[in-house]
């Protein structure tokens, strides 16, 4: 009996090891991975688990991606964490609502940020 409660304790010792093993803290993840995940590198031991996990698969493709879509997610990941905890709420209320937009009209959302994107800097302030 003694014999099947210390494997019982192993197993559930190593599950959880392996646990902590898939969210490292900052100063345990590879050298590759904190080279893309630099700008999480303030907040990365605060985060919870499951955006963790979600950053880590970042990286993981980071590597095939293309140098434009490398440089994309850098700037996403640094604007993302340059907002308040109001504004990332804000953010994503407005994603949940363009979600639940028939596909014609994500679309038409998706044509007109282009064409903002698309439009100098100095434009975008005048035409406000």
């Amino acid at each position: 009996m003694a014999r099947s409660a210390l494997v019982v304790f192993c197993l559930c010792f190593s599950l959880s090891a392996d646990a902590l093993a898939a969210e490292p803290s900052w100063e345990k993840l590879k050298p590759q991975q904190r080279e893309v995940l630099a700008p999480l590198a303030q907040e990365w031991n605060n985060m919870d688990s499951a955006k963790k996990k979600k950053w880590l698969g970042i990286a993981q493709r980071y590597s095939g991606m293309t140098p434009a879509e490398q440089h994309r997610a850098q700037l996403q990941m640094r604007d993302w964490f340059s907002l308040t905890p109001e504004q990332r709420e804000l953010v994503r209320e407005k994603y949940k609502t363009i979600k639940k937009l028939p596909p014609e009209k994500r679309h038409e959302i998706k044509r007109k940020w282009r064409e903002y994107e698309q439009t100098s800097e100095d434009h975008r302030g005048n035409s406000k």
